[in-house]
């Protein structure tokens, strides 16, 4: 019987915020009309994350500042100018706490979840600043036993250490376990860590091509209860 729950955040707890990622989603879902060769979004996500990195980079470089110099020459270019500098420093900025979305439906099922009696935990790839963000604006680090982060575990996804770690931590065997996740390092970490249960969700970067592995497919964290898998 299930008694602790981990739970990945972006696109499981927390909406895909980001502009780059999107634009990751939306390119790998052209490539799939265009050819059956079937590539994990979770991979074209890691190397969209590179350029997002790169863009605060980009920002403390002359290269905006040229940018913005050439479009003052225009008409209105003041406002050109101005505009497109703010756009560039959004969306250099991951931690725009206007731009933190929890999904719909997921504190009620955590609250829930924890007047059950289940011990709960998220890891991520995030660092502890971004996680603080997110769980601090919507007031749900209550429900928590284990926010495990990249910058608080010498393990990453979707390595059985790491798995292990939160095990561990919590004092719960992996028969007793469930992971839940948007992609398939999500579903891996838990196949790896010889979990109970992976429930694969379509809220984020993963398609059900992606979440195959998964022992069960949900459209999102919202419908965990109601759909019967913490019966089963």
């Amino acid at each position: 019987m299930v008694q602790l729950i981990v739970f990945d955040k972006d696109g499981t707890l927390m909406e895909l915020g980001s502009t780059i990622v999107k634009l990751a989603d939306d390119l790998i879902n052209e490539f799939s009309v265009r050819t059956p060769i079937h590539v994990p979004k979770s991979e074209i996500k890691d190397a969209f994350g590179m350029v997002d990195d790169k863009l605060d980079m980009v920002m403390k470089s002359n290269a905006a500042k040229s940018i913005a110099d050439r479009l003052r020459v225009l008409p209105h270019g003041d406002q050109l100018a101005d505009w497109t500098l703010s756009e560039m420093e959004h969306l250099s900025n991951d931690n725009e706490v206007d731009d933190i979305k929890i999904i719909k439906g997921v504190p009620e099922v955590l609250q829930q979840l924890k007047e059950r009696g289940y011990k709960l935990a998220i890891v991520s790839a995030d660092d502890t600043e971004s996680m603080n963000l997110f769980v601090d604006k919507y007031d749900i680090r209550q429900y928590f036993d284990l926010i495990v982060t990249s910058d608080n575990s010498v393990h990453q996804k979707p390595d059985r250490g790491l798995m292990d770690e939160i095990l561990e931590k919590i004092g719960v065997a992996c028969t007793e376990t469930m992971m839940v996740g948007d992609t398939e390092m999500d579903v891996m970490l838990g196949k790896n860590g010889g979990v109970a249960q992976t429930v694969g969700v379509l809220s984020g970067s993963g398609d059900k091509q992606d979440l195959r592995s998964a022992d069960v497919i949900l459209d999102s964290v919202a419908d965990l209860i109601n759909s019967g898998v913490l019966n089963q």
